[in-house]
């Protein structure tokens, strides 16, 4: 697994999303914390909402529900392009 810092996934982020696509996380960096750059499979259609009434009920910034809307309506679209591949 590589890492790096945030600065340094600025300037390398299309050949580390690369990376990540094949398999090859990244951790990064920032401020004494890690997050992790790595492919997402998005669950079956059926199962978007679940995931998305999940991320509602977690503590974030307060969003709209029409963000929330667009946010399903298009998880939904690319969870069926990938059932399609």
């Amino acid at each position: 697994m590589n890492t790096c810092s945030l600065s340094e996934a600025k300037s390398s982020l299309g050949r580390l999303a690369d990376e990540a696509l094949k398999g090859r996380p990244t951790v990064i960096a920032r401020g004494g914390k890690l997050l992790i750059l790595q492919a997402y499979d998005p669950p079956a259609p059926d199962a978007f909402d679940a995931l998305i009434d999940e991320g509602i009920a977690s503590e974030h910034l307060l969003l709209t529900d029409a963000f929330w809307d667009g946010v399903r309506v298009r998880g939904r679209e690319l969870a069926r392009k990938a059932v399609v591949k």
